[in-house]
């Protein structure tokens, strides 16, 4: 163990796994189950684009951008968190979300959101979306300093190149 990882536990190799399937599974539950309850809170309407609106487009477009970005956030930002001790869960969070949405998609042409919010109505693989990005931001704004100089974490990148000259 090096300095700086004294004390720190190796996460399940399956947790990442089971975060996200959770996510989608609680998800698809309760979207099925939204139109059969009634309150104030639930109103169950077909969101057909992304982002509250902001970007539409055909569902086969839509599902295969959600798919590619899903792709290239585990390859860059999953193997970052793991890089610098970040559990595998936050990024499950964010592809359990991205998953649950996308099946939406791939089933009924667009998302079927619920959840009534001042400015719009969600899911529950939105809020854990946003749960799992504030979270993983706040994460690595903390253990990128603290315990992989960006020069070796970039060098793992390639996409990122070389940060300094050899």
């Amino acid at each position: 163990m090096g300095a700086g990882q004294i004390g720190r536990r190796t996460p399940h190799p399956l947790l990442g796994a089971a975060v996200a399937s959770s996510v989608v599974a609680i998800d698809q539950l309760a979207k099925a189950a939204a139109p059969h309850l009634h309150s104030a809170l639930l109103a169950p309407a077909q969101n057909p684009d992304y982002a509250f609106g902001a970007v539409g487009g055909s569902a086969l477009a839509l599902i295969v951008g959600s798919v590619v970005v899903l792709a290239i956030f585990l390859a860059v930002i999953g193997r970052l968190a793991g890089r610098v001790g970040i559990s595998p869960a936050l990024p499950a969070l964010i592809a359990g979300g991205m998953l649950g949405n996308t099946l939406d998609r791939i089933h009924f042409g667009s998302v079927r959101d619920f959840l009534v919010i001042p400015g719009g109505i969600i899911n529950l693989a939105d809020l854990a979306v946003a749960a799992g990005v504030i979270s993983l931001v706040v994460a690595l704004a903390v253990q990128i300093p603290r315990y992989a100089p960006l020069g070796s974490i970039s060098d793992d990148l390639p996409m990122f190149g070389k940060s300094r000259p050899e």
